[in-house]
């Protein structure tokens, strides 16, 4: 029973992550590591525009380290991707190239759509009623530091996808000169979210009922505030 190992890197709009995962014929895919670094990526991005220098250096050192493990783990394959931030940047080609001479590590930014398959994939692999969920009316909210995608399942079809300025960190860096106190933060936020989610649901939930909702990523909980016991407002 011969097994493998796989690694797989995530450069994410605030935080780098890494997987190492075995595979054999008999136990399937099994995590046998896990790294994280909080780096924020994408509070340079959603201001300037481009990735500063200290973090693209910041960012080598860690993919240095991600490298090494992967070297004693003697790890056989590896993808390594990048979503919004670096998507976004308009230095990005460059920080690709600093990554590639400086780590040895391909980095490969893909789109949006790329992204929401991968995760469609993660979330079919994982859940076993994922495939009969989605034969009726279902939304997944995938929900990132950069944004926010709304994807609609109907009869096991994707009848749309959405995405929407909603990230937490990009939500961060649009209030960042803004003077107000924490509750009217709180009350600008709200009226972020709901302006966009209402322009969406008057554009793709007004002859659609949903009858399951599916949240992924870390920041799902950022988007609801609860009362009553827990009734989402």
């Amino acid at each position: 029973m011969a097994a493998h190992l796989f690694a797989a890197i995530d450069v994410g709009s605030f935080e780098l992550e890494m997987g190492i995962y075995e595979t054999t014929s008999r136990n399937g895919l099994r995590e046998i590591d896990h790294l994280r670094h909080v780096i924020s990526l994408g509070r340079d991005t959603y201001h300037t525009g481009k990735i500063s220098y200290h973090l693209v250096d910041e960012m080598c050192q860690v993919l240095e380290e991600f490298a090494q493990v992967m070297k004693s783990y003697q790890v056989e394959d590896y993808r390594a991707y990048a979503t919004s931030a670096m998507r976004e940047a308009k230095n990005s080609q460059i920080i690709l190239e600093q990554i590639r001479v400086r780590t040895g590590l391909t980095v490969q930014i893909i789109s949006n759509s790329e992204q929401r398959l991968l995760t469609y994939k993660a979330l079919a692999v994982a859940d076993d009623e994922f495939d009969r969920n989605i034969r009726k009316g279902t939304a997944i909210l995938d929900v990132g530091f950069g944004s926010m995608q709304i994807s609609l399942f109907d009869e096991k079809l994707l009848v749309s996808t959405e995405n929407l300025p909603l990230g937490v960190l990009r939500i961060g860096e649009l209030l960042k000169n803004v003077s107000s106190t924490a509750e009217g933060t709180r009350r600008i936020i709200g009226e972020m979210v709901e302006s966009e989610l209402s322009n969406y649901q008057k554009m793709y939930l007004e002859e659609r009922r949903i009858k399951h909702v599916i949240g992924t990523g870390e920041n799902i909980m950022y988007l609801f505030r609860y009362e009553d016991g827990g009734k989402p407002l």
